[in-house]
């Protein structure tokens, strides 16, 4: 895994989200033959607040904008299914409603209330007055259910919330997933520090509103859609930003696995490697560069977990595959090696033979190989979180994974079913050296498991390519890139689920 400064999560940083805003965008329309869903039918959303009267500090000019307005999911589990049939098709959503006899039934939305899979368009509606009652800011609040920080409405709410932590993943080519709120729980959507608004110190009167259109499509009423805070803009007191806990560890094992003759077919993962994405090309020095975006997710019906163990000193571990079955480890596997990269921006373990990057010519044959091979290998996008065995919420995401110190005796990277590691490579040597190649059409591939070290089930569906054209003149080299199957991330700057307010930590990979 590997990433640069501006990337969420595992790149989670407390960056301001603007595109969520939307403060020109219409309001969506719903076919007119859309059932009503009575509260009976399905969950009781309600927005509820936490204060009735917030300070919130100005930093700047700027106010990080966060009302304290929750959206609460009581009765049974606010659940929507997400997903594209294939890459061609448009993404759908289907609301997947929890009877309270036990069961479910499911019932299609209007595609108008998405914004691909960043969340629901236009689903709240704020407004901003002044101590003298004037309209100050007013603006439409798209909502993703899938928040980092979601709570429990009240002591007799579950334990634990069931859903993933993000809606959309970085990587633009996600396939499916899953948003809810948990039965009793309850998500902020101005999570993410709030929204970044111009607003002079003073007392404010925010009304927030759920949107008639999601009324009639979730039972929702009107008397719950409404909540009302005084907010008050101060001046700072304190340091922006706070420190989150360390992750939860990994899976653990138990004592005395089996080494096994053969990888057992019930328990291999499918690693599967998504078209490149997020291409641009740079200038570095003497040199011309390609740069790039990758993910190698998941597939199959177990997890990818490789382990690393040290013997005698050496500054290598030999790595070994572990499988799976039900939730138990049934045996491992020698497979490859892990070795220590205390490059700037790394300064943890790689699993030497995860992946290969290689630019061809327009006739597939080889111009320009990438240095980069090794990687710490953790859940960084969710890409298919509907398949049978998917996981919704790894124990961490991203750089808070197990990729160990310089000193460690252990290491071990996971990836579960539907998850994938996305690495972006643009810096010399890993990028692709693009100098002394002429204008022209090439690919971009992408291998997963290119030397087979790793045991999985399909290895027919380890190669992805993706057609990039060069042009342009030395020190000023450019690419133009064709969409894949209608899906143009080069188009503009490349989808991304909203940002946790989690510290940036340091690029790895």
């Amino acid at each position: 895994m590997e990433r640069t400064s501006w990337r969420r999560g595992r790149l989670r940083g407390a960056a301001v989200v603007l595109a969520g805003l939307a403060l020109a965008a219409p309001i969506m329309t719903v076919p007119a033959q859309a059932a009503v869903q009575s509260p009976a039918q399905g969950p009781t959303v309600q927005l509820i607040v936490a204060q009735k009267t917030i300070s919130l500090q100005r930093f700047g000019s700027l106010v990080f904008f966060d009302p304290g307005v929750w959206v609460a999911s009581l009765g049974s589990a606010l659940q929507f299914d997400v997903q594209r049939v294939t890459y061609s098709r448009p993404v759908t959503i289907t609301q997947v409603i929890h009877r309270p006899g036990g069961g479910t039934r499911t019932v299609a939305l209007p595609r108008s209330v998405l914004d691909g899979f960043n969340g629901l368009r236009n689903f709240l509606g704020l407004t901003v007055r002044n101590s003298h009652g004037q309209v100050v800011k007013r603006a439409r609040i798209g909502f993703c259910p899938d928040t980092f920080d979601p709570e429990r409405a009240s002591p007799n709410s579950p334990a634990k919330s069931a859903y993933p932590q993000q809606c959309a993943a970085f990587d633009p080519f996600q396939k499916a997933t899953v948003w809810g709120v948990t039965k009793g729980w309850a998500v902020d959507p101005f999570e993410n520090f709030g929204r970044p608004y111009r607003l002079a110190l003073g007392t404010y009167h925010v009304t927030v509103v759920i949107n008639h259109p999601y009324l009639r499509l979730l039972g929702i009423s009107p008397r719950h859609a409404t909540a009302s805070v005084t907010v008050k803009v101060v001046r700072p007191t304190s340091p922006f930003g706070t420190r989150r806990a360390p992750a939860a560890p990994l899976p653990s094992l138990p004592r005395n696995v089996p080494q096994l003759a053969s990888a057992p077919a019930a328990a291999l993962p499918d690693l599967v490697p998504l078209p490149s994405w997020g291409i641009s090309t740079s200038h570095m020095g003497r040199l011309d560069l390609l740069n790039f975006g990758a993910t190698v997710w998941i597939g199959g019906t177990s997890p990818l977990d490789v382990e690393g163990f040290r013997s005698n000193g050496s500054p290598v571990m030999k790595a070994y595959q572990y499988f799976w079955r039900n939730g138990h480890v049934i045996g491992r596997m020698r497979a490859g090696t892990m070795g220590f990269d205390s490059a700037k921006g790394h300064n943890h373990w790689h699993f030497e033979q995860f992946a290969e990057y290689r630019l061809l010519t327009s006739a597939k044959g080889l111009a320009v190989r990438s240095h980069k091979v090794g990687f710490c290998i953790a859940p960084s996008d969710g890409v298919d979180l509907l398949l049978p065995h998917a996981v919704w919420q790894p124990n961490s995401i991203g750089f808070f994974g197990q990729c160990g110190s310089p000193t460690a005796l252990w290491v071990q990277e996971y990836l579960p079913v539907g998850w994938g590691d996305t690495y972006f490579q643009s810096v010399a040597g890993q990028s692709f050296n693009i100098t002394s190649l002429p204008n022209g059409t090439y690919y971009i591939e992408v291998i997963a498991n290119p030397l087979r070290v790793l045991h999985e089930s399909n290895v027919n569906n380890d190669v992805s390519l993706r057609r990039v054209i060069l042009g342009g003149t030395p020190g000023h080299r450019t690419v133009r890139v064709p969409a894949w199957h209608g899906i143009d991330p080069e188009a503009s700057p490349a989808p991304g689920p909203v940002p946790t307010p989690t510290p940036t930590p340091t690029p790895t990979g």
